[in-house]
């Protein structure tokens, strides 16, 4: 992530863990009854048809763990990982992707509105999405944001601090526009 000359990091930050929750415990299922079935296949009371398939049985069970895992498990650990919520004092950037990094740049100027949402349990994590809308029926979502009721307040005062020229493409209307000499001989 490059940035612009004068444009500084503000936070930083990664989705909240909270719908990891789900892969973590099929992660750990997925272990445990891997686990209990070697177990079971390991053991001398074995019935004599299935003792003698445990040759196959064994790595069949390891593989059917292992793909289950990979499949559903370490993925959205992997996106979580590789996913940030950036706000410098210009932008808000979405970073994503694991392999393919695609990066999503917003101007603070060229926001309209911003919602917090939460579900019930969203709120307990203080965790939610942050809508965004652009005006014209554009709004993205950042979902998952941490501490979003906070990630909003400092957005907010982020946009108050730019200047006012960045609001108005490039309309200087803070300084002085020399109107009201002109026009004083004209009342």
């Amino acid at each position: 992530m490059r940035l612009e000359p004068g444009e500084q990091v503000i936070v930083a930050a990664r989705p909240h863990a909270g719908p990891l929750l789900g892969p973590i415990l099929l992660a750990a299922a997925a272990g445990a009854a891997g686990g209990f079935a070697l177990g079971y296949l390991g053991r001398d009371t074995l019935p004599a048809a299935v003792a003698d398939w445990t040759f196959v049985l064994g790595p069949a069970v390891v593989l059917l763990t292992v793909l289950l895992l990979a499949r559903f498990c370490v993925p959205p650990v992997l996106r979580w990982n590789a996913t940030r919520y950036v706000l410098t004092s210009r932008r808000l950037i979405q970073r994503r992707g694991i392999l393919r990094r695609r990066e999503h740049d917003l101007p603070l100027a060229s926001i309209y509105q911003l919602e917090a949402r939460q579900g019930i349990l969203q709120r307990m994590q203080r965790a939610g999405t942050l809508r965004i809308d652009l005006g014209r029926g554009r709004v993205i979502d950042y979902p998952s944001v941490p501490e979003v009721h906070k990630f909003k307040s400092i957005v907010l005062a982020t946009i108050e601090q730019l200047p006012m020229t960045a609001m108005f493409d490039g309309v200087d209307i803070e300084g002085s526009t020399g109107y009201d000499d002109d026009w004083s001989g004209y009342e």
